[in-house]
């Protein structure tokens, strides 16, 4: 456990990991269950559910019933929303839907009390809720390559996020309250968006201790 430790330290401070890279590799996650059959099978034993790529088209109401999942990975499906009955997954720390062709996101997102982690990225989202403020545990948001012009104001309340992806939407300007990320932030990513240079240094001056990348 020491050597764990000592390498999840290293690969933080030199090779720059996410927050949710270290959280994938908690050692006390249990097995990863790749079949929602294994699933359905024994669903309080699940915490770690991945369904990557398994030509899904709607969210399987049966994952509804894993009342300890806490990682759920639902990359690369075909799943335009997600159902209200998804803030019953009261232990959820980790949602990856990325590249789900999600159109939406449902208010209920903002119901997942511990979700510290929210991959939302290569999707056709052009808002979100303000529930998503509700999510003050949230310290890894990945919204890349989505359609968002805009953010909600909401967003500054997610005091506890350390880092931001926002790369290849179509913004110009982030909320004006921005700096209130200030104290946790340390990664604001940008990238491929039409933000003006003195959009970019009120950003810069609202998050000194943060690296914006644009």
């Amino acid at each position: 456990m020491k050597h764990f430790l000592s390498a999840l330290a290293i690969c933080t401070l030199l090779a720059g990991c996410s927050p949710s890279d270290q959280f994938w590799k908690k050692p006390d996650l249990g097995p990863r269950i790749t079949s929602l059959n294994d699933a359905t099978a024994n669903p309080q034993s699940v915490r770690n559910l991945h369904l990557y790529d398994n030509q899904l088209e709607i969210f399987p109401s049966e994952i509804l019933q894993l009342s300890n999942l806490e990682r759920l990975s639902l990359r690369k499906n075909t799943i335009p929303s997600i159902p209200e009955g998804i803030s019953s997954l009261s232990k959820l720390e980790w949602l990856d839907l990325g590249r789900c062709n999600l159109a939406e996101l449902n208010p209920a997102i903002g119901k997942l009390e511990v979700l510290a982690f929210l991959y939302l990225n290569d999707n056709t989202l052009t808002s979100l809720p303000e529930a998503i403020g509700n999510c003050t545990r949230l310290q890894y948001l990945n919204l890349d390559r989505n359609q968002l012009s805009a953010l909600p104001d909401v967003i500054c309340q997610l005091s506890s996020l350390k880092w931001l992806r926002l790369n290849r939407n179509t913004l110009t300007a982030l909320p004006a309250d921005i700096g209130r990320l200030a104290p946790n932030l340390r990664r604001l990513y940008l990238k491929g968006n039409p933000i003006p240079e003195s959009e970019k240094a009120r950003i810069r001056k609202a998050l000194p201790n943060c690296e914006v990348i644009f």
